[in-house]
């Protein structure tokens, strides 16, 4: 008995210990996290980025590895103060696999020395896959800090502008590390091509091929993959993947808000199915283009075949535009074959509907319930973003078949290739950029292109443009009121008051904002003339980024212009007002109202 008494009095010291002592710990273990964190990343960029001797790549293996051995340490000891262990392992069991799997991989290697590929190839292979896990570690580290920024109050515009704003810095920075590109790169032409990949642009200054390396390549690559879908959601992601405790209450309702969630409950299982849908689709592309590159012989090696296809994947999935060979499409084998124009059309159009839209209309959940449930149709957000994507697709195919039947498409040949180079080429200049044509044809046609790259994606995609719902809501206004109608009906829902505001509210600051780029770029840059410069202010602000060539050849000032135009473009206009204004109570009375002469 006594025993036993004395088992349960250590037991219960112990967890008084634990009770006492927890916070400090994990508040400890949380800073040196984060600075350790900090410091393998920018090893890990000296790494890569700069020229360095043997001696100094072994000085930064052994601070990887180190830092490895904290993070283990880390884990054990968390467990260690957890009253709930296995709840513990249970919450973080991604993370408890693969600690396990490098301590196993580690004695396999060092003691018992199972080779399974050669030593030098292992060793890299061991050392990318650790400097992956770190950039997971990271941000998740960037997603605990966002979360604690809850209690500041901070709104989720805010927290987008400033992600998109820490994404473009570390962009820059990469792209001008001396192994990123050839001969190096100025400063404005770095952050003019890390703000074109992060806001999913595809404007270029300098041709990718020719003046980044493989290394900038891949940079860019992961530019454009967060930027499509923004590195809080990324963050966010890793965070409730590796542990669903730290996700607090506050933080999930700014993460309704960003992803436009119709209750708290969707909200991070919304964000989930949004990164695994995007994975599985552009596998989906990159297999498809992988294939048809391998049948064709078009490059040299599988390994180049499987860069560029994932790179054309994701640039096409993100609607981003950058391409590894010069002219877009149209030396990459894909003019005149139906099967890669289709690919990359169809990621083009799934990137621009929105992820909302895919998840009504692809979803097997909904599907089922609608055929369950006769009642139960399509979202009518759904209905709208497919009703209007569909019809400018259309309208605008048929009038760049009749315009440019004998003027761009004259060396195609039969009817039905000109009709189906017209809906891709429609297709993916919408938002991607993306042309197997040459786009300097005559002005209606240039016109035509420039209303629909004004108009854009949809909400909660990756296309930019005032989007199709805002579109919609602006015609079905302009329709009421013509016809003396008080309401503006849908789908026998109403259509509110505020939203007709907004959408009115993001057209006209749109409009303004282009009206005074555009005056300013004619300013700066004194010897471009006014349909170019016009042409290339709306693509940079709908993130289109298709191009008449010519900004390559602009100062800085005018590159700058462009620049700012590809950031407000990706964060929308209505958000950033919202970040940058802070909201006012209304007044406790009321005015009477005025009437003047309209029009």
């Amino acid at each position: 008995m006594r025993l036993f008494g004395n088992r349960d009095e250590y037991n219960g010291k112990f967890r008084i210990h634990i009770v006492n002592n927890k916070d400090r710990i994990q508040l400890a273990l949380q800073i040196c996290s984060l600075l350790i964190s900090l410091v393998t990343i920018a090893c890990i960029f000296c790494y890569h980025g700069l020229y360095i001797t043997q001696d100094t790549k072994n000085l930064i293996r052994w601070m990887i590895h180190g830092s490895l051995v904290f993070y283990v340490f880390k884990y054990f000891t968390l467990l260690f103060y957890s009253l709930h262990r296995k709840e513990y392992i249970r919450q973080s069991w991604v993370e408890f696999l693969i600690i396990i799997l490098l301590i196993l991989q580690f004695i396999s290697v060092h003691f018992f020395h199972i080779d399974i590929v050669d030593a030098q190839n292992f060793e890299n292979i061991y050392l990318i896959f650790i400097q992956f896990y770190f950039l997971i570690i990271v941000l998740v580290e960037i997603a605990k800090m966002s979360s604690s920024l809850g209690k500041y109050h901070l709104s989720p515009p805010i927290l987008m502008v400033g992600s998109f704003i820490f994404l473009i810095a570390i962009g820059t920075l990469l792209l001008k590390m001396p192994r990123m590109t050839t001969n190096g790169i100025s400063f404005i032409d770095a952050l003019f091509t890390a703000t074109s990949a992060s806001c999913i642009t595809g404007l270029a200054v300098l041709s990718t091929p020719e003046t980044f390396t493989f290394k900038g390549q891949v940079v860019i690559l992961v530019l454009i993959q967060l930027g499509g879908m923004s590195i809080l959601s990324f963050a966010t992601f890793f965070s409730t993947f590796l542990s669903r405790s730290m996700v607090g209450l506050r933080y999930q309702y700014m993460i309704r808000d960003m992803m436009s969630a119709d209750h708290l409950s969707d909200s991070v299982g919304l964000l989930r199915s949004i990164v695994l849908t995007t994975f599985i689709i552009e596998a989906a592309g990159a297999a498809f283009l992988f294939t048809y590159w391998k049948s064709t012989g078009f490059f040299l090696s599988d390994k180049q075949n499987l860069f560029f296809s994932i790179f054309y994947t994701v640039s096409a999935f993100n609607n981003g535009g950058f391409v590894l060979i010069d002219d877009s499409l149209l030396n990459l084998g894909v003019p005149g074959s139906y099967f890669p124009q289709v690919v990359i059309m169809s990621l083009v159009f799934l990137g621009g509907i929105g992820f909302v839209t895919i998840r009504d209309f692809f979803s097997y959940r909904y599907i089922r319930e609608r055929n369950k449930y006769r009642w139960k149709t399509l979202m009518p957000q759904t209905k709208i973003v497919l009703y209007v994507t569909l019809g400018l697709i259309a309208i605008g195919s048929v009038l760049f078949f009749l315009l440019e039947y004998n003027g761009a498409m004259k060396d195609i040949s039969g009817v039905g290739d000109k009709v189906f180079t017209s809906i891709f080429q429609i297709t993916t200049c919408r938002t991607s950029g993306f042309n197997v044509l040459d786009i300097n044809t005559r002005i209606p046609t240039i016109f035509m292109i420039l209303v629909m790259i004004f108009i854009g994606g949809s909400p909660s995609s990756t296309g930019g443009g005032i989007k199709t719902t805002t579109l919609f809501v602006v015609f079905k206004s302009i329709i009421a009121t013509v016809k003396g109608k008080k309401d503006i009906e849908f789908d026998h829902r109403a259509i509110s008051v505020s939203l007709v505001e907004r959408a009115t509210t993001i057209l006209l600051m749109s409009l303004i904002f282009i009206s005074i780029s555009c005056f300013l770029l004619t300013t700066v840059q004194p010897d471009v003339q006014l349909l170019p410069a016009m042409f290339e202010t709306i693509s940079a602000f709908t993130t289109c980024g298709l191009s008449t060539g010519e900004c390559a050849n602009w100062n800085w000032m005018a590159k700058l212009i462009l620049t700012i135009n590809m950031y407000c473009g990706r964060i929308g206009t209505l958000t950033l007002a919202f970040a940058l204004t802070r909201h006012k109570k209304e007044s406790p009375h009321q005015y009477p109202d005025l009437y003047i002469m309209i029009g």
